[in-house]
């Protein structure tokens, strides 16, 4: 049973290294696209209605949100299960040595 615990713990980390990457990444990218390639300009100046040099680096900044967002849920979930599942582990032990069984 530990051993299905335990890839399934690896699997969950993937998922979160996995979702950071993500958010990182489109910010990263959001923000050179915003910052040098006119976004930020456009957006000061409104010349005329917004084109993709603004929102192309603002749908890819709400992505590095919203992926930043799993990210952190998911990592609580992972933290708590972790958690419950140390609290369960020493209880045992514990009811072990009060009873006297070993196993």
């Amino acid at each position: 049973m530990l051993e299905g615990e335990e890839i399934r713990a690896a699997k969950e980390i993937h998922r979160i290294k996995l979702a950071w990457l993500i958010a990182g990444a489109s910010i990263l990218l959001a923000t050179v696209l915003w910052l040098f390639f006119g976004g930020r300009e456009q957006f000061v100046s409104r010349d005329s209605g917004y084109d993709a040099t603004v929102l192309i680096p603002a749908w890819l900044a709400l992505i590095g949100i919203i992926a930043a967002t799993i990210a952190a849920v998911l990592f609580m979930m992972r933290a708590m299960r972790a958690s419950l599942g140390n609290i369960v582990e020493r209880d045992v032990r514990a009811h072990q040595r009060r009873t006297g069984r070993r196993k």
